[in-house]
């Protein structure tokens, strides 16, 4: 779930943020200054004299590490929890011509009774032939909902309960050895034991509402056609290259879906330098996600629903949902010293929902705030992130990870 603010506690053992990749040994050096770099352990290194590894060392041969780390953390909305993740990292094959392969897995327990396991993943086979994603959840949650379409100041909140069990997984091949793949995925999700607290005490709810009554269980099972391009070359931190994945998916009756519908989801990554010849770097993120039919309410567009939670930081998990959702953010990041250990950003974001069938989109919910970044591991360029950011008719709120955004 994406936290309004949340604080994750690990060992300095730990490897790469869940569901982050570990850049190769090439895309690393790319990425540095002829300056020696410096992180966090190297400043532990002069504190201490001893040298502490934040994450399993990483050489050129193929094969993958696993690393297990407790997390803790409190998150206003859900309480305080406890859990346990494992990290996966490395190559599948010949370094030299495969891309870093990762996965995360987790397990928590919070102290409002919230159940989540996940396991999301990125992994690339020998040569970059074929790239398995994955996106597996299962969910023992509570979340407000505010109805449709994009923010009114002072909405009701409208707390919902459900079990959500999440299958999505997708299978790339490369087109002739180049950065361009095409796919075929599979993807369903089933919400079961949903509660919508107002609708039991006999009130209208945007959920009953939208669904024309008051199941209590949804299901959407379907297929997907996909294409990735993928040049970053450093997908943790990246500085220069182009991501786009996009994925037209129908969910049929035939499989299981409880209406026949469609969905539309792209998403688009660029990473310019400003100034052209400089080290500073100003990346532009843009994914789109409509729908089409009737959709599950809890399957339609949401902010902070994306695979990873990235999109709309000022803004909590669900606060904008609709039926269509288009999001665009920018980012300069500065890097204030030459030895890659502290550095800055700025970034703004701007996105628009729709509500009602067949509506256009209008108004735009703005967002942006300010970070701070500190080098976690020089190798692959991990950052721990700080950021204070700010919605709107939203207070300002903190927010931490272990790789960039996007």
């Amino acid at each position: 779930m994406k936290p309004a603010v949340a604080l994750v506690i690990t060992a300095l053992a730990a490897p790469v943020a869940a569901g982050a990749q570990v850049a190769s040994p090439a895309d690393t050096v790319s990425s540095q200054a002829s300056v020696p770099q410096r992180d966090i352990m190297d400043v532990l290194h002069g504190l201490t004299g001893r040298r502490v590894e934040p994450e399993a060392t990483l050489e050129p041969r193929p094969g993958l590490s696993l690393t297990l780390l407790p997390s803790v953390g409190y998150n206003p909305a859900y309480g305080a929890f406890i859990g346990v993740s494992a990290a996966f990292a490395g190559w599948l094959g010949d370094p030299s011509n495969t891309t870093t392969s990762s996965g995360s897995a987790g397990a928590s327990y919070s102290t409002t009774q919230q159940i989540s396991v996940q396991f999301k993943s990125d992994f690339f086979t020998p040569g970059n032939g074929l790239v398995f994603k994955g996106d597996w959840r299962y969910l023992d949650t509570s979340q407000d909902t505010y109805g449709l379409g994009s923010l009114v100041p002072g909405q009701s909140a409208y707390p919902m309960d459900f079990v959500m069990y999440r299958f999505y997984e997708t299978v790339y091949r490369s087109v002739r050895g180049s950065p361009f793949y095409v796919g075929f995925g599979y993807h369903f999700s089933n919400y079961q034991g949903i509660v919508d607290a107002r609708a039991d005490q006999g009130g209208p709810t945007p959920y009953t509402a939208y669904q024309l009554g008051y199941p209590h269980h949804t299901r959407a099972s379907g297929l997907s056609a996909n294409v990735l391009y993928e040049s970053r070359d450093n997908t943790i931190n990246a500085t220069r290259g182009l991501h786009w994945n996009a994925s037209l998916r129908g969910f049929p009756e035939v499989l299981g879906s409880d209406d026949n519908w469609q969905g539309l989801w792209s998403d688009l990554r660029v990473y310019p330098h400003v100034p052209r010849d400089g080290r500073n770097v100003l990346a532009f993120w843009n994914y789109l996600w409509l729908t089409f039919g009737h959709a599950p309410y809890l399957d339609l567009p949401a902010i902070g629903w994306d695979t990873y939670g990235r999109g709309g930081r000022g803004y909590i998990q669900g606060r904008i949902r609709g039926r269509n959702q288009m999001y665009n953010e920018a980012e300069y990041r500065v890097r204030l010293t030459r030895d890659g250990l502290w550095g800055v950003v700025g970034f703004a974001s701007l996105m628009a929902t729709t509500g009602a069938a067949g509506s256009a989109f209008g108004q735009v919910d703005p967002g942006g705030g300010i970070g701070l970044r500190v080098k976690f591991n020089k190798r692959s360029a991990t950052n721990l992130t700080v950021d204070l950011s700010w919605g709107q008719a939203q207070p300002g709120r903190f927010f931490f990870g272990m790789q960039e955004v996007f």
